[in-house]
């Protein structure tokens, strides 16, 4: 049997962090893109205001794409979504 891992996209991750700092409060005011050992796998590392609160979530890399954190930079400057229940 093979295991089906979800492929997670900037987009998504990026949902998760705007819900993650809602739940804290905060704003976003420091995003960081590491690549994985795996060269597949990007951390975003992001901190929330002057607290000692972080927010850490990955997404994948589509096959045969560079890593390019200008790039996934520009995407965390625009304004987050916001959630409404």
């Amino acid at each position: 049997m093979t295991a089906t891992l979800k492929f997670r996209t900037l987009a998504e991750a990026r949902s998760i962090i705007d819900r993650k700092v809602e739940a804290l409060r905060g704003e976003l005011t420091n995003v960081d893109f590491v690549l994985a050992e795996d060269n597949e796998t990007v951390m975003i590392y992001g901190d929330v205001g002057s607290e000692p609160d972080a927010v850490a979530v990955y997404f994948d890399l589509a096959q045969g794409e560079a890593f390019d954190p200008e790039r996934y930079a520009a995407e965390f400057s625009a304004p987050p979504t916001r959630w409404f229940n």
